[in-house]
């Protein structure tokens, strides 16, 4: 039985692993590379971190603000053993410091929003090797302009593909909905509980309000300017 707030953290995360699925098949859209240095940006509690050093077999950064999250990531890196090949920061993307051309693949689920789409695609470039990929999961709104954006600004599109609104309801929504309905049967008491459930069930309102708006879309790209 959930009683806590850290409880339903990971139980959130639990629901966010079949979204892995999507994360496969953008990473197989990539040459394999061998033991590839990976940032991952806006990692958070690192769902996408730990699966990503699973499956690359290579070194993975993973880059948050959250205290919270990453201490989170911390403890699952350690139960999973890979204490060598994930790495953690804590910081803002706003402020990324990282050498210039330091990584193959730039990973952003959900990320990208914070700086803005094309201030991501132009900043975190440097960040690529010559031969580099940047992966990125974001909303599907302007995806006309953003795919002009991709080629703007030097990347080649390799591929991009969309995760409908049903995707959402009923890989995510739904599950959370029936989790929160039974968490607030048991009468939970802990008050920073009360309100990670309450945030929860604005965030389903939301998407029951407005389903459309609860698209994403996968853009896997290269970084071809360089590369020529």
């Amino acid at each position: 039985m959930i009683t806590d707030k850290r409880g339903f953290e990971l139980l959130k995360d639990t629901l966010r692993q079949p979204f892995l699925t999507h994360l496969h098949r953008a990473f197989l859209q990539i040459p394999p590379i061998d033991t590839p240095k990976i940032l991952d940006i806006g990692c958070g509690s690192g769902v996408p971190t730990l699966e990503l050093a699973r499956i690359s077999g290579g070194e993975v950064t993973g880059l948050d603000i959250d205290t919270k999250a990453l201490q989170r990531l911390q403890e699952k890196v350690k139960a999973a053993g890979l204490e060598k090949r994930i790495h953690i920061v804590e910081g803002s993307l706003k402020t990324m410091d990282f050498p210039a051309a330091s990584f193959d693949m730039l990973w952003a689920e959900g990320s990208i929003f914070v700086i803005g789409f094309r201030q991501g695609l132009k900043t975190w470039k440097r960040f690529l090797k010559p031969d580099g990929y940047l992966v990125v999961h974001d909303a599907v709104g302007n995806l006309d302009q953003k795919k002009r954006d991709i080629t703007t600004y030097g990347y080649r599109l390799i591929d991009w593909f969309l995760l409908g609104k049903e995707v959402w309801w009923n890989t995510y929504y739904e599950p959370l909905s029936h989790e929160v309905q039974q968490i607030r049967r048991s009468n939970p008491t802990d008050p920073e509980l009360k309100t990670a459930l309450y945030q929860a069930e604005e965030e389903i309102n939301g998407y029951e309000k407005h389903p459309e708006r609860y698209r994403s879309v996968y853009f896997i790209l290269h970084n071809k300017a360089l590369s020529q």
